[in-house]
């Protein structure tokens, strides 16, 4: 349905650009934490929790908390029809499949939900450190939705970004997990990867983050082996506090075990 021209007078005369930005992120990421939003364009958390709390008073966003066994989750912010209409005509899609507004009986009941704010916490965690670098910016990010528009034939990633850092830009397949699939799940996708690189003349590294040192260890041991033609980093940890751009990747098949920031995966791996 529709909404209404008061509630979009009303919910327009309120938005600053940057709840726009974030608006035009729920529109395409389907779903984000306080805690992600607070890190991707606040400095101050309680600033945060009140702007979302003013952009769902005037019913632009949804909020709900999963349950957790212990402690409280976060409030999870998904797009309204009103806060979709409110950024029409203002987002620049390019080759991305439009916004969207979220369905939020369908998100809070999405088995992969821990999956889809895991994959989110890593883009947000970029646009977070951008803000603290004088020459940094995520200047790309498409979801699982977008990456399947443009890839789909071949591959299926969880998220695609390009990462400007001072004078060197890298764009990145991501790959993460949650220990649900097993290793032959995991090197069944590289063929689709190689296939893509293949056919676009690109060779774009895919890094996979994962949720524990042990199967980060069994998993570069397996993508030793196998051969791939395609460049390969993983990451190990909790993603909501982990600093993507810094010297957290590992390289699979390069000389030296040492971590590299996101940026020097630009280079040679040798």
């Amino acid at each position: 349905m529709t909404p209404n021209r008061h509630a979009l007078l009303v919910a327009a005369n309120r938005l600053t650009e940057r709840d726009r930005r974030i608006l035009r992120l729920l529109g395409h990421h389907q779903v984000l934490t306080t805690h992600q939003i607070t890190r991707a364009f606040f400095d101050n958390p309680r600033v945060a929790r009140r702007r979302v709390q003013i952009l769902a008073d005037v019913g632009l966003v949804d909020c709900f908390r999963p349950p957790l066994l212990i402690g409280t989750s976060p409030k999870h912010c998904v797009l309204t029809p009103l806060g979709l209409h409110s950024i029409f005509g203002l987002d620049d899609a390019g080759e991305q499949p439009a916004p969207r507004a979220g369905d939020l009986d369908r998100i809070v009941l999405r088995a992969d939900l821990r999956h889809l704010v895991g994959v989110n916490d890593v883009f947000c965690a970029l646009h977070g450190a951008a803000r603290t670098m004088a020459d940094a910016s995520l200047e790309m990010w498409w979801s699982e939705r977008a990456c399947t528009k443009a890839w789909g034939s071949y591959i299926r990633p969880d998220g695609f970004g390009r990462w400007h850092e001072g004078s060197r830009t890298v764009d990145f397949f991501l790959e993460y997990d949650t220990g649900v699939e097993h290793s032959p799940q995991i090197l069944a996708k590289l063929p689709g990867y190689e296939a893509v690189a293949a056919t676009t003349g690109i060779v774009t590294p895919v890094l996979f983050w994962l949720h524990s040192p042990r199967r980060e260890q069994a998993l570069h041991q397996r993508l030793t082996r196998s051969h791939h033609t395609i460049p390969i980093a993983t990451a190990v940890g909790d993603s909501a506090n982990a600093d993507p751009s810094s010297a957290i990747w590992r390289r699979v098949g390069a000389n030296s075990d040492a971590r590299v920031s996101l940026i020097d995966l630009a280079g040679e791996w040798a």
